[in-house]
């Protein structure tokens, strides 16, 4: 079984907030089974539920990615955007025949539950948080990236060729070997795919965290919000702002200065660069990885983590870039 309160009983965050199972936790995993895939708790995700008659005419209103390619076997990248284009949340979207179901970060759950609570007044729909009744886990496999399985005791979105979430019910009877999720998150940064949350929420359009070469907009869809502006920067403007992967080594831990980043800067003390997510890790050696959106057409190849030359970073490829001035 595995249930909320025992990860968190027995279990530790680091210091961004992601957890740390502990080796002795048997009674929660299945420390046996060593040739399990590997499958980490995303405690700061959480999933909507949303159903109802009207939920995919709703729907289609609201997000980024065409509704009627939503099924029950596909799994989806979509966004939702305030009128001016900028992201409210951006998730991953399934179908399971009864429910449509969000996977995002709780915090932008929250704000996302709220935000079509006020347009739903006209639709026959139900937007459920689903923070307490289920758990969100992420898992290494080798399923296809936009797949999607569902049954009863679990709901399997596939966002990768080789990583998939997964909705199980809180308490529920399957065991899972779990490990850190930083490893989850350090697979993120290396695949160029950013959920937007806390401060982050209303400041980007979903080209400037690379939505759309996810496939997370559709283009031949019929209107919804913010279409208008995402559209215009698609076919009638060049983008200023994409999403890149910076790397380096890191010979010392991090200051707390440095953890609380929000900006790179090139080698003349000037921010290019805004911080989305920051992680480091020891293995395979002491290295630093952060997701960024760069101002300007074309990133520099070396920032720089403060406005000293102390903590070099290089400009590494995302799997769907051709290059890295993509």
């Amino acid at each position: 079984m595995v249930s909320r309160s025992a990860l968190q009983h027995t279990g530790q965050l680091d210091l961004w907030g992601d957890y740390i199972p502990q080796v002795e936790t048997s009674d929660i995993t299945n420390n046996s089974a060593s040739s399990d895939p590997q499958t980490c708790w995303l405690n700061q995700f959480s999933a909507l539920k949303i159903s109802g008659p009207d939920a995919e005419r709703f729907l289609q209103g609201q997000i980024t990615c065409n509704m009627t390619d939503v099924t029950t076997s596909s799994a989806l990248y979509g966004a939702c955007c305030t009128a001016k284009g900028r992201i409210v949340a951006n998730f991953n979207i399934s179908f399971d025949g009864d429910n449509y179901w969000l996977i995002l970060p709780s915090t932008s759950a929250d704000f996302l539950e709220k935000y079509l609570h006020k347009y739903k007044v006209f639709f026959k729909v139900n937007v459920e948080n689903c923070q307490q009744s289920h758990l969100i886990l992420g898992q290494w496999n080798t399923a296809k990236a936009g797949t999607a399985v569902h049954n009863a005791e679990q709901h399997r979105l596939t966002l990768t060729d080789n990583r998939s979430f997964i909705i199980t019910s809180n308490n529920g009877p399957q065991e899972y070997q779990l490990n850190p999720t930083l490893n989850w998150r350090h697979a993120d940064i290396q695949d160029g795919i950013y959920y937007v949350e806390d401060d982050h929420i209303e400041q980007w359009i979903p080209q400037h965290v690379n939505w759309h070469h996810l496939g997370g907009i559709s283009f031949s869809k019929g209107c919804y919000t913010g279409q208008e502006i995402i559209a215009r920067l698609q076919y009638l403007g060049k983008a200023k702002k994409a999403l890149y992967h910076f790397q380096g080594p890191i010979n010392n831990p991090l200051t707390s200065e440095q953890q609380a980043a929000k900006q790179l800067f090139n080698e003349n003390g000037k921010a290019v660069a805004d911080i989305l997510i920051l992680r480091s890790q020891n293995q395979p050696q002491n290295t630093l990885n952060l997701l960024v959106v760069t101002h300007g057409e074309k990133p520099l190849k070396t920032l720089y983590l403060g406005q000293s030359i102390d903590l070099p970073l290089t400009l590494q490829n995302l799997p769907y870039t051709i290059d890295k001035n993509e």
